[in-house]
């Protein structure tokens, strides 16, 4: 009779375990933007983390100058992921300027597996172009 009753619960709970394992890109990924120094020789940096749970994910962007957050959605695709705005971290459309910097559903930007490494192709994402430290690109932490 336990055993039974384990085995019901067992086949009853397994879409729900199933529904809330990790997806293939989940997890938190950084791009640590480079702009180069100030007049005094230091260097300026803004830290980009893209942290992503199944189809819901934000971006939170700060450092020199930068204090943004952003919800998003992801779309998994394979090896590529796309990722789209949805609000700021308020659900409000306004950037903390009061600007409308993104519409809803926007591209921002898509990831893509090659071997190892992370491909970054930049679209509607608002960042500065300026990237003296390395490859402009996402890395998973």
């Amino acid at each position: 009779m336990k055993r039974a009753v384990i085995l019901a619960l067992g086949v009853a709970l397994a879409p729900l375990v199933a529904a809330q394992a990790a997806g293939p890109w989940d997890g938190t990924y950084v791009y640590e933007q480079g702009l180069g120094k100030n007049p005094g020789g230091i260097a300026l940096f803004v830290t980009h983390t893209l942290t992503i749970n199944g189809s819901d994910c934000r971006i939170d962007a700060e450092g020199y100058q930068t204090n943004e957050h952003i919800r998003c959605k992801a779309t998994a695709n394979g090896d590529k992921l796309d990722v789209a705005f949805l609000s700021f971290k308020d659900g409000g459309m306004l950037d903390q300027f009061g600007n409308k910097t993104y519409t809803v559903n926007q591209p921002l930007f898509a990831l893509t597996r090659k071997g190892n490494a992370i491909a970054t192709t930049w679209q509607g994402y608002n960042k500065n172009d300026v990237d003296t430290a390395g490859p402009p690109t996402f890395r998973k932490k």
